[in-house]
């Protein structure tokens, strides 16, 4: 049959007649063989025969199809290889032949059929392998690209170009289902991005990166412990990774263990310095002290009238570096606050001159503090750390008379923005409450430049 290659043939299952060898450029009626010095599709692998099918007739035919199709003559190619598969439906190679022909035509549907046949033929052949991987990477099918060239790989170990390209296609994947988890946890939907994640890690289990975003769609979650186990895993892969430990920090900070907080912020630390490091550790240490306070202290801020053995809780507190720095004389004498739970702060104050007495040596720690009061001590504590008085025009109140003795220390505490006047003037004599207190003692130690 294949010596006859000049005369036209019907074949069944194939459209119309085919021509079987392409007039003379078969080697029966050609003078000379075809040859391509410049071949059309040089990337394309050479489906080769299998040994067993060497010098045999339909050898030579899937030969000379694939040469035509390296000389650009596509159409011949096609019909060629269709005839071949006609006559010899089992031969792979011609079905990996005709699938390249397809490729190159982009019909991709039933190029992938094409490469199908000959790897169902002829499994792990290299050639459907590569070509399949081709147009599964032409319509976008990535995965399955990875696969075939995965296979590839198997069947020949010596193509190192293919396990780079490996890598990078398995990297595109990747990043393109992080994408997909992104946009869930972006949305709102929790649930699917959660899943999205630990697909993603299945795939690629030493990414650290991946763990710190799950910890972080977790912590929205709240769920603590999950995101610590993940951020676990992140630092065993990469202790470098900064943001892991911050938001380590952050989780055990909420957690209140304000020891593996510090340790997490060290180890930050150690990576890079970044401003939320020294802010985490100083937070760490105001936590400490406040756990150490008596529980009375953090009824303070909640308190609607402050009281004086409550101020001088938090000046003691607020400026306990600046009040250990001064030189005293004998401890002051206290007739009524020895069993009061701020007994400690309030003869650090009265020994400071912050606050003061009565002519019996009575501090009532339980009386009202007013905002003339308030006003007395902040004046006092400026002085005491030498800040330069406020340089606008002292302001005017409707009840409060610059001849009255509480004037000076209400105008230069207003004038400090420490405190702001009320609708009707300044109101001295108005009880302050635990949060304004709080509130204007914090100014004064930014303008203090203390803490």
């Amino acid at each position: 049959m294949w010596r006859d290659g000049c005369r036209l043939m019907m074949r069944p299952g194939v459209a119309g007649f085919v021509v079987l060898a392409a007039g003379c450029f078969l080697a029966a009626c050609a003078a000379r063989p075809l040859v391509v010095t410049d071949p059309a599709y040089p990337t394309y692998p050479t489906p080769i025969v299998p040994a067993e099918s060497h010098g045999t007739e339909v050898a030579a035919a899937h030969e000379r199809a694939w040469t035509l199709f390296q000389a650009g003559e596509t159409k011949a190619a096609e019909e060629e290889f269709s005839a071949i598969l006609v006559s010899n439906p089992d031969f792979h190679p011609s079905h990996a032949g005709l699938g390249f022909v397809l490729l190159a035509s982009r019909r991709f549907d039933t190029a992938i059929e094409q490469f199908g046949q000959a790897l169902l033929l002829g499994p792990a052949y290299l050639p459907a392998l590569l070509g399949r991987a081709e147009v599964f990477l032409a319509v976008e099918r990535v995965e399955e690209a990875v696969k075939d060239l995965s296979a590839a790989l198997v069947a020949d170990p010596t193509l190192t170009a293919i396990r780079q390209r490996i890598a990078e296609l398995e990297f595109t994947v990747l990043m393109s289902q992080v994408a997909l988890a992104r946009q869930a946890a972006e949305a709102g939907r929790y649930g699917q991005a959660r899943e999205a994640y630990e697909r993603v890690i299945a795939l690629s289990p030493g990414s650290a990166f991946l763990y710190i975003e799950l910890a972080k769609l977790e912590s929205r979650q709240e769920d603590r412990s999950k995101a610590l186990e993940r951020l676990e895993q992140a630092v065993s892969l990469d202790p470098s990774a900064l943001e892991a430990w911050m938001l380590m920090a952050d989780l055990y900070l909420e957690e209140g263990d304000l020891d593996l907080a510090e340790q997490a912020l060290f180890r930050a630390d150690a990576i890079e310095f970044v401003p939320e490091v020294a802010a985490g550790l100083a937070e760490i240490e105001v936590r400490r002290q406040a756990a150490s306070l008596p529980a009375a202290y953090s009824d303070i801020g909640s308190a609607g009238e402050l009281r004086r053995g409550q101020l001088a809780a938090l000046v003691g507190v607020r400026f306990e570096s600046i009040l250990n720095s001064i030189e005293v004389g004998p401890v002051a004498i206290i007739t009524d606050a020895r069993g009061h739970w701020a007994y400690q702060w309030i003869i650090d104050v009265v020994q400071a001159g912050l606050m003061e007495t009565d002519v019996n040596y009575r501090f009532q720690p339980d009386i009202v503090v007013t905002r003339a009061e308030m006003a007395g001590v902040l004046v006092r504590i400026l002085r005491l750390v030498e800040a330069p008085p406020p340089s606008i025009t002292q302001p005017i109140f409707a009840d409060l008379a610059e001849g009255h003795l509480a004037y000076p220390a209400a105008a230069e505490a207003v004038a400090a923005g420490l405190l702001v006047p009320g609708v009707n003037g300044f109101q001295p004599n108005n009880a302050i409450s635990g949060e304004e207190a709080i509130e204007a003692l914090v100014k004064l130690a930014v303008v203090a430049e203390i803490g």
